[in-house]
């Protein structure tokens, strides 16, 4: 019982360092993050941005959900939104999105509302058309 008691006050006043808990909190989270905490995930989700505009976009928006699965980064979605041919994809992310705009300020969501609108008077998808409309009123 005595060493156990002296291995968790050790383990205790590490703790309180601001600098060890920190990084203790990061790890527990990048823990509980699975995939999307490897330290390549911020590799592939930077790929992903510098691929928006190319032709390489669609294959790597598609490597990195099959690999980690929906981007959580607000950015990443936003260009998830211009994609051609993959309805399914984009009516994910801008639900995604919806539930994010839920925490957000005011000028993000108006950016959100823009976008959305542009998106249902543009797309050929008549089921993006239709869910980007819906949403855009949701917001």
């Amino acid at each position: 019982m005595g060493r156990k008691s002296e291995m968790k006050s050790q383990i205790e006043k590490r703790l309180e360092d601001p600098r060890v808990k920190s990084q203790y909190l990061k790890e527990v989270e990048r823990l509980f993050q699975g995939a999307k905490g490897d330290p390549k995930h911020e590799q592939d989700l930077q790929k992903l941005h510098d691929s928006f505009g190319t032709v390489r976009f669609k294959k790597q928006v598609k490597t990195y959900i099959k690999k980690y699965g929906l981007p959580d980064d607000w950015g990443a979605l936003i260009l998830l939104l211009d994609l051609e041919g993959e309805t399914e994809l984009v009516v994910d992310a801008m639900e995604k999105l919806l539930e994010m705009s839920k925490a957000l300020p005011g000028p993000k969501k108006k950016g959100l509302k823009s976008k959305l609108r542009t998106l249902s008077l543009t797309t050929k998808d008549v089921t993006i058309a239709e869910v980007a409309y819906e949403i855009a009123q949701e917001i």
